[in-house]
């Protein structure tokens, strides 16, 4: 790590994101990504590993798979949260007593369509103030047309309002786009059931409609493009992020981010551990429950 904790503070703090090259070992994050091609293969074939999500394309083809809370059901990935290096920086961005809200990984086949349009984390997030670290962590390189994360420097100063939209163009009312934020919260915000106040059936239900019935219901999978309006967009300075093994983005959870499909034959494996200040609280439903960053 080249930068000294005061770069990487006004770096942040100017444009919303930093990357950190090479703060992992390479070979041990390959490794890992072989883990990850397990985990995934053997819940494709089984269904026997908890808390992955599958959805479709309208080919009935693979398109998207996440795994949340592997670092509470995953020894390797709980392991890779508490990396000193990584951790180094998470302090430097929101001090010491930082605690880990979630974590989880998108998985994109080659050649697929599933893509993420521009969105703010903090808008599904119950947590304030809305000013969280997500380490952005590749299992692998990702060039520009492999699925990189996309990011507008400077968008994180401001909490935009949110809209749904079907096929990327056609606006669900807002009365609904806001019944289905507070579905969120009823299932666990971040995709936390067990950590951050949520009903574990309700979330069950909810990945149910975003997984299983897009073989059937494709358009189902939209439902979770809650996003920035994309008039707003269109006017945005946008920045492409390719990345090696071993590096890691930090970005704030108010920045506007995104990805699109990849257009490799590699799949893109990409682990996102999202950390909450010190002072930070969890304002959803219920209790949340948020371990040290940086345990012993």
């Amino acid at each position: 790590m080249e930068q000294s904790a005061d770069q990487l503070r006004d770096a942040y703090q100017r444009d919303g994101f930093v990357v950190v090259r090479g703060l992992l070992p390479r070979a041990d994050i390959l490794t890992l990504r072989a883990h990850a091609e397990s985990l995934v293969a053997r819940d494709q074939e089984e269904r026997a590993v908890g808390y992955v999500q599958t959805a479709y394309d309208r080919q009935g083809a693979v398109k998207l798979i996440k795994a949340s809370g592997l670092a509470d059901h995953d020894q390797r990935f709980n392991e890779l949260t508490r990396r000193g290096r990584l951790l180094d920086v998470v302090e430097a961005l929101l001090g010491v007593g930082a605690r880990r809200f979630r974590d989880v990984m998108v998985v994109k086949p080659g050649r697929t369509g599933g893509s993420f349009s521009y969105h703010q984390d903090s808008a599904y997030w119950d947590v304030e103030p809305k000013a969280l670290v997500s380490c952005w962590i590749s299992l692998g390189d990702v060039s520009e047309d492999g699925s990189c994360l996309r990011v507008v420097p400077g968008t994180h100063l401001h909490d935009v309002e949110h809209h749904l939209y079907l096929k990327g163009r056609y606006r669900v009312p807002p009365p609904l786009t806001r019944v289905l934020r507070r579905l969120v919260s009823v299932a666990g915000t971040g995709d936390n059931p067990e950590g951050a106040g949520g009903n574990l059936l309700a979330w069950k239900a909810k990945r149910w409609i975003l997984t299983e019935t897009t073989r059937y219901v494709p358009i189902f999978s939209e439902l979770q493009d809650f996003r920035v309006p994309p008039s707003a967009v269109e006017r945005a300075r946008e920045v492409l992020l390719p990345v090696q093994a071993g590096d890691v983005i930090f970005f704030h959870s108010l920045l506007w981010h995104a990805s699109g499909p990849n257009q490799t034959d590699t799949a893109r494996f990409a682990e996102i551990i999202s950390f909450m200040g010190p002072q930070a609280r969890f304002v959803g439903r219920g209790t949340g429950s948020f371990p040290l960053a940086r345990q012993g």
